[in-house]
């Protein structure tokens, strides 16, 4: 006997047990559906447990009467539950969806223990082979339906929204998924932090304190985009994920920074990203712009975050010395940083968030230029996560080489510009 001859048999006397079942129980479609799942794949499960049952209803014989018992909803597993609450949950769920924009769905729901340990039951002392969790069978009615009524195809990976019907306790759950929109931002003066520092003595709520914003700073480059973005989608909050970060006293020129702002709880889905990056620039008036706006995703994140190692940057830092440099020691140091290895241990100044460690960053051009006897500018291309502060300075000792350690004298960054991050993803 070969496996598909076997597998068959197993069906058929799967299909013989359960009919067999009517003629001492009382089946509701979704429960004699879920018993005969695998018997067809090509019909959702539910929908065939209403085909058998209308079709032995209207055969009549020994099993007709229960078969139309189960039509009208009552089932020896789950207690009439499915076939009452199912439909009336779904529809209250697609009333609440209503308030949503989305393109895709994926249902779930919630089953009382009962009716699990009813199915197990039944299908351990019958020798049943063609079930699938009554959970699953209901899932995919709320799948039916809602795709049905809305239009919206099913997703099972990424939906934009998934909605819950929880039979134990006659409720509905609607989880929505992010909307990602991508780009790359310009921070054009200095003072502003990337990210918001919510207000610790309000929790964001707006006290005395913070001057009642809810931050304890002013503007951030999350907020200026946020909240734009926020109103344009409807959403409840927002998130900025970046590749890298500046200083809050450095500026971000040039190409800018790519990041991916996650909207969370997005009410819409879609918006004109033209109309919302004007929106961005006009509303920051100078302090930031904004280039390039797109859709994105998830993975746009992961690939920012863990890109890192691999993302060169562009910076250029006006750098002070403590006496006055001469054009040799400018190219010595020039010559002596392109192409170095630089061992890093983590900066003093952010060790209170920073594991100490030491990090081995590549510099690969340099280039200096004279502005005045004891100052210059120095362009400096390197690896992402570079400390180019310390790069100048040598934080006492703990960068090597430094342009301080290069000279012997002591050296500081006045100022600090970003000039390009330099990655293939946005």
């Amino acid at each position: 006997m070969t496996i598909l001859t076997h597998l068959a048999r197993q069906k058929r006397q799967s299909l013989e047990t359960v009919l067999g079942l009517l003629e001492d129980e009382d089946l509701c479609p979704y429960c004699l559906g879920s018993l005969l799942a695998t018997f067809n794949r090509r019909v959702s499960s539910w929908i065939l447990g209403y085909a058998i049952l209308s079709h032995i209803s209207e055969s009549g014989g020994v099993r007709g009467p229960r078969a139309s018992r189960g039509l009208s909803g009552e089932c020896s597993l789950c207690g009439g539950l499915l076939p009452r609450s199912a439909p009336k949950l779904t529809y209250r769920l697609i009333e609440e969806l209503s308030n949503y924009e989305f393109e895709s769905f994926k249902g779930g729901a919630v089953l009382p223990a009962y009716v699990h340990e009813a199915h197990d039951e039944i299908r351990g002392k019958r020798g049943i082979w063609t079930a699938e969790s009554p959970k699953v069978t209901v899932s995919r009615f709320v799948d039916d339906i809602v795709s049905a009524v809305t239009g919206a195809r099913i997703d099972p990976a990424r939906p934009d929204l998934v909605g819950l019907i929880d039979l134990s306790r006659e409720a509905v759950e609607i989880q929505v998924n992010p909307v990602y929109v991508g780009g790359r931002y310009l921070k054009l003066v200095r003072g502003i932090s990337q990210s918001r520092w919510i207000c610790p003595s309000c929790g964001g709520a707006g006290c005395e304190e913070c001057e009642w914003t809810g931050f304890r700073f002013g503007d951030s480059v999350e907020h200026l985009i946020g909240e734009p973005a926020k109103k344009a989608f409807e959403a409840e909050d927002y998130k900025l994920h970046a590749a890298g970060r500046e200083d809050v006293d450095a500026r971000m020129l040039g190409t800018g920074r790519p990041f991916v702002l996650e909207l969370v709880r997005p009410r819409r889905r879609r918006v004109n990203l033209s109309e919302l990056e004007e929106d961005i620039n006009r509303s920051a008036g100078g302090k930031i712009r904004v280039i390039n706006l797109q859709y994105a995703d998830h993975s746009l994140v992961k690939l920012l975050k863990e890109g890192a190692p691999q993302t060169r940057k562009v910076y250029r830092a006006i750098v002070e010395v403590d006496s006055e440099v001469s054009d040799d020691e400018l190219k010595k140091v020039a010559q002596a940083l392109e192409g170095a290895l630089i061992e890093q241990r983590t900066p003093t100044r952010v060790l209170r968030r920073r594991a100490d460690m030491v990090r081995r960053k590549r510099v690969y051009r340099v280039e200096v230029k004279r502005l005045s006897e004891n100052s210059f500018e120095i362009i400096v291309e390197c690896d992402g996560g570079l400390y180019v502060k310390e790069l100048v300075s040598g934080d006492e000792g703990r960068t090597r080489p430094s342009v301080a350690s290069i000279l012997g004298k002591k050296a500081f960054c006045r100022e600090l510009d970003v000039l390009a991050v330099l990655t293939p993803y946005i």
